[in-house]
């Protein structure tokens, strides 16, 4: 056989043998890392099985194998590869429960003072933001046991906001340029007695563009030297937001993000961020920057981060924005002020509840909270719950 005939075979036998490697690969590709990621990212995460795969599937099995998946990987799948509150409830040997204790090493949430301060939003059957209310309208529940409430702030309290741009590598210059516009028509909204923070996170690392302050001045301005690029240290953003709202005097505060939820060489974990603001008591509002049906369909990368997001909108009592049909109210500055106004308005409609848990046990537990209204035709939203610490 010739040289040529020879290298011939060679280059064969390698191009059949990667070919089957791939073919075993994408047989067992039900394990993505991004899948596992959100399981360990979630608040109510078992420590102990935060890097086991066999939660969702069989570790040594094949896609094709009757059985491969278990009950909680064919519940995900059908879930569009998500996490929802009814999965939490169901599978209560893969996540937390109320009233019940973590294992050592889990994450917890370690307090300065015995009080807890929650945002709740109110609103009727029309969707319509309700204000006005006084704390009998209220009833608070952590673990199902109802608490006294301490403190209610509601109307004509100054609001401190937060808002995050993403200007990593992956924030294109349109989408910069259009967040420049939104921040803008964002502020010529907030109250006079209202103060704002502007935060970027990417290449020069995460900076405060501009502290806390009253509206004024020319907020574009701010973004004449940010360009996408660099890593993108979501989760340490988030948290170094949070710490300096924590340390701001009014009491209803709130994080506004603009992002696609992707994070690389943050210190901090997702759950690390989602902790900070429960110390601070603020909610997260996380704005989208991708169409997550359209975009993340076939991407386990793409539906992680969107997941990121929403799970922190959810967890925090805020909300996940995305545009619902494509890209175009991104692009068109009068649905986004829309958007953006009423956003304003659920943010000064906001009630802050601070409680003193009954229960004075501090072990690690999952504290589920719930807020019930006195008027039937009202429902309140507000975070989902938090882990003590010791």
């Amino acid at each position: 056989m010739s040289a040529k005939n020879t290298s011939r075979s060679v280059a064969a036998a390698v191009f059949a043998a990667l070919i089957a490697l791939s073919a075993l690969t994408y047989d067992r590709a039900a394990a993505h890392p991004a899948y596992q990621n959100l399981y360990s990212a979630d608040a109510r995460a078992r420590p102990e099985l935060l890097a086991r795969c066999e939660i969702c599937h069989e570790a040594r099995g094949r896609v094709s194998d009757p059985g491969f998946l278990s009950g909680f990987g064919r519940a995900f799948a059908a879930a569009g590869n998500r996490i929802t509150p009814e999965m939490r409830d169901r599978f209560q040997d893969i996540f937390l429960q109320r009233d019940e204790p973590a294992e050592e090493g889990g994450e917890t949430i370690r307090f300065d003072t015995t009080q807890v301060a929650v945002s709740v939003v109110v609103s009727n059957a029309r969707g319509a933001f309700i204000r006005g209310l006084d704390r009998e309208a209220f009833t608070v529940l952590e673990d199902g046991t109802p608490q006294e409430i301490l403190e209610l702030q509601s109307d004509n309290a100054p609001l401190a906001l937060a808002i995050i741009v993403d200007a990593s590598g992956s924030a294109l210059s349109k989408d910069l340029e259009r967040w420049r516009g939104a921040i803008s028509d964002i502020a010529d909204r907030l109250y006079d007695n209202d103060v704002f923070a502007l935060y970027t996170f990417g290449e020069e690392g995460i900076e405060r563009r501009r502290d806390f302050a009253h509206p004024s001045g020319d907020v574009k301005s701010l973004f004449r030297s940010v360009r996408g690029s660099g890593e993108s240290p979501l989760y340490d953003a988030i948290l170094r937001a949070a710490e300096d709202l924590r340390a701001r005097p009014e009491r209803r505060r709130a994080i506004l993000l603009f992002s696609d939820g992707s994070d690389s060489g943050s210190k901090a974990t997702l759950r690390e961020a989602e902790q900070g603001t429960f110390r601070a008591g603020i909610a997260i509002y996380a704005v989208d920057l991708i169409n997550r049906g359209k975009v993340a369909r076939n991407s386990a990368v793409r539906q992680a981060a969107s997941q990121a997001l929403e799970t922190l909108a959810v967890e925090t009592g805020g909300r996940y924005i995305t545009p619902p049909d494509g890209f175009s109210i991104w692009g068109d500055r009068a649905k986004m002020k829309r958007v953006f106004s009423e956003l304003i308005d659920e943010l000064h409609s906001q009630y802050t509840i601070v409680y003193e848990p009954s229960n004075g046990r501090r072990s690690g537990r999952w504290r589920t909270i719930r807020v019930e209204m006195e008027q039937t035709d009202l429902a309140a939203r507000t975070r989902l719950g938090y882990r003590e610490g010791r």
